[in-house]
C-alpha cells in the first residue's frame, strides 16, 4: 500500500515537471520576446521586409509614415500615381517634414514601362544602403519592382525572390511580360526550379 501512494505521488510531480518545462520554454520566450505582431509595419497593407533596409508595401498611412521613420528608413519611393483613391494626399509632404528622402515614379498599372525600372535602379543605385520603403497602392507594382532590384542587383537567387513576390500576388500576364523583358535586358533567365510564371 505504501508503494501505491508513492507512485500516485510521482506522477503529478513528473507532471508538473514537463508542464514546467513547456511554459518555460514557450510560454516564457512569447511572452518576453516581441513578436511579429508587435512591429507596427507589419500593419501596413502587405507589407514585406526583405532585409534591414529594404522592404516594399501597398498605401501607407500618414500614422504608418510616423512607425516607418522611427523603424529607420530614410528614403520612401512611391510608383502608383498621386491621384489614386487611396493614394495619400500631400504624402510628399508629410515624408520630407519627417525628414526622409521621398522619390515619386508613377507607373501605369496597365503598361509598366522599363524606364520606369530603370529610374527606380538608379535612385536604389545612388544610396544602396540607404534604408528604404519602396510602395504604391497594394504592393503589386512594388513587389515586382522589388523582385527585379534584388534579381539583378542583390543577387538574390530567383527562386527566394520569386517565393517573396508570391506572397503579395501572382503577376498577371502584362506584369509578367514586363519582368521577363527587364529580366532579359540583364541576360537573366527567369526559369528556376519549382517557378510557376
Amino acid at each position: 500500500m505504501v508503494n501505491t501512494m508513492c507512485l500516485n505521488l510521482t506522477i503529478p510531480k513528473k507532471s508538473f515537471y514537463w508542464l514546467f518545462i513547456l511554459w518555460a520554454l514557450f510560454g516564457f520566450s512569447i511572452t518576453n520576446g516581441e513578436s511579429f505582431d508587435d512591429n507596427p509595419l507589419t500593419r501596413i497593407n502587405n507589407y514585406i521586409e526583405y532585409s534591414s533596409i529594404f522592404s516594399s508595401s501597398g498605401q501607407v498611412s500618414s500614422g504608418d509614415l510616423n512607425n516607418v521613420m522611427k523603424s529607420g528608413v530614410k528614403r520612401i519611393i512611391y510608383l502608383a500615381y498621386s491621384d489614386q483613391d487611396k493614394s495619400l494626399l500631400n504624402e510628399d509632404r508629410l515624408v520630407k517634414n519627417l525628414g526622409m528622402q521621398y522619390i515619386h515614379i508613377p507607373v501605369e498599372w496597365s503598361n509598366p514601362e522599363t524606364d520606369d525600372f530603370l529610374l527606380f535602379a538608379a535612385v536604389m543605385q545612388q544610396n544602396p544602403s540607404m534604408p528604404t520603403l519602396l510602395h504604391c497602392q497594394v504592393n503589386f507594382r512594388a513587389s515586382v519592382f522589388s523582385f527585379l532590384y534584388r534579381v539583378i542587383y542583390l543577387e538574390v537567387d530567383i527562386k527566394e525572390a520569386k517565393s517573396d513576390m508570391d506572397i503579395i500576388w501572382r503577376p498577371n500576364e502584362t506584369w509578367t511580360k514586363f519582368i521577363f523583358q527587364i529580366l532579359e535586358m540583364n541576360n537573366i533567365n527567369p526559369s528556376c526550379d519549382e517557378c510557376t510564371w
